[in-house]
């Protein structure tokens, strides 16, 4: 689902029951991310406002104007570190396209298809788009919102102790028995290896976004899927970027924004309420004070 593998883990319920809120909760997802995606078959306002003419005031579905709005608080926040109109530059570069891209654009198409936040205006008509290249994709928002769905979902059939983890994006309710949910961050370079772990409240989400999830190496640099709005290319000086906060929707876009950020970026991610950690380029780990005290590293090998 979204591209990647999305996991449900629920203890301390009767089979049947946890079975049937999966299985409800998966649904739910999965129709909450054919309205969202700008890729594949399925039709969608998501798709038909990006095919609108330009200045054209168009109203989006319920749960695209809501992941829409969030986008744009968080855009604001960060000072433009998050974008959802980049749907043109996402797709020339081609990261969740098949087959997977091996160079990169031009500097030439990329410069053509580059728009920003401020190309999108809400009206009393509905959203309005000023360019032909002012293109959404909730790409680095959309799998926080359908997880905290998902949980809503599994919290109406009774369930009370479970992680939705989509890719990367996840969050817990409850507890694991007697423990808090003990949540281990990848490490950016060892595959199969964390850099430490957390314990999540319940109700917490935690998002990574990471140069290490779609990428190519091009005359030995690494290209991948994380822009920087303001230049079009892949962002530099970061691996990977964690955020720690109240909701998925919140963890998903704010560990985007804070990747582009870099170290810079986690005082303002302090002062929202939440807690942030980045690796670096070279693999130095900088955290906001609140996951500093969380945070329990992995023991060295």
């Amino acid at each position: 689902m979204m591209g990647t593998i999305v996991t449900f883990t629920v203890i301390d319920a009767d089979k049947a029951q946890a079975a049937a809120a999966v299985r409800a909760a998966a649904d739910a997802m999965q129709g909450l991310a054919d309205a969202l995606t700008i890729y594949g078959d399925h039709a969608n306002t998501v798709k038909a406002f990006n095919d609108s003419i330009p200045g054209t005031p168009m109203r989006l579905g319920s749960d695209a104007e809501t992941v829409l709005e969030a986008s744009m608080r968080v855009s604001g926040q960060s000072h433009d570190a998050f974008d959802p109109a980049l749907g043109a530059l996402d797709v020339l570069w081609g990261f969740s396209l098949q087959p997977p891209p091996s160079t990169p654009p031009s500097p030439q198409t990329i410069d053509r298809d580059m728009a920003n936040v401020h190309c999108l205006t809400r009206t009393a008509g509905g959203w309005v788009r000023h360019s032909a290249v002012c293109q959404l994709d909730f790409g680095g928002i959309a799998k926080g919102y359908v997880v905290d769905q998902g949980i809503r979902i599994l919290q109406q059939h009774g369930i009370h102790n479970a992680i939705i983890n989509a890719g990367g994006n996840l969050r817990v309710i409850g507890s694991h028995g007697k423990r808090a949910w003990h949540i281990g961050i990848k490490h950016p370079r060892r595959p199969g290896a964390i850099l430490g772990a957390i314990d999540l409240n319940s109700g917490e989400s935690i998002s990574t976004s990471g140069d290490y999830e779609h990428f190519f190496m091009y005359d030995g640099k690494r290209y991948h899927h994380i822009l920087n709005p303001a230049t079009g290319w892949p962002s530099r000086g970061v691996q990977s970027a964690t955020i720690v906060a109240p909701s998925g929707i919140m963890s998903d876009a704010w560990s985007t924004a804070l990747f582009v950020l870099g170290p810079a970026g986690l005082p303002l991610v302090a002062r929202l309420g939440m807690d942030g950690l980045i690796v670096d380029a070279d693999g130095h780990l900088h955290m906001t004070p609140g996951m500093r005290g969380r945070f329990q590293p992995s023991s060295p090998r």
